[in-house]
């Protein structure tokens, strides 16, 4: 992919869309149990953008407005039709926006580089290679 190519991320029900052009400045894969809970899953991928990749952003959503494990704050932008999260934001990374993988449905869409939680993995996931941010506690 180049820096021209454009992808756009959307709910289920399609009113609620961002689309960005290049690839994320990296893309993380969560464990934590946040995250499992929030997408009902055992992870969840995110690509985080730069806010100056944002091309459009439309649609109503909801947002919601939660600490974090280490005591930071996620704002979670979901459809409030279909319920989708497609976006999120860290007060740990201003001028960032953080999409849903899953949100662009696009098999091409770059592989995780980043893991977080790792130990709190579920045992039968296979974590691709990427460098390990959170070490478990000793």
């Amino acid at each position: 992919m180049t820096d021209e190519t454009i992808r756009k991320a959307q709910c289920s029900c399609g009113q609620f869309s961002v689309t960005v052009r290049g690839d994320p400045e990296w893309v993380n894969l969560c464990n934590c149990h946040d995250c499992q809970r929030r997408t009902g899953s055992a992870f969840q991928i995110a690509g985080f953008f730069r806010e100056s990749q944002i091309i459009e952003n439309t649609g109503e959503r909801t947002e919601f407005h939660r600490p974090t494990q280490e005591g930071r704050t996620m704002d979670l932008e979901f459809c409030p039709v279909c319920g989708v999260s497609v976006l999120f934001r860290l007060k740990l990374r201003p001028g960032m926006m953080a999409i849903h993988a899953g949100c662009f449905a696009d098999t091409g869409f770059p592989a995780p580089d980043r893991i977080w939680f790792a130990h709190r993995a579920h045992p039968w996931v296979v974590l691709p290679p990427g460098k390990n941010m959170t070490p478990a506690p000793d």
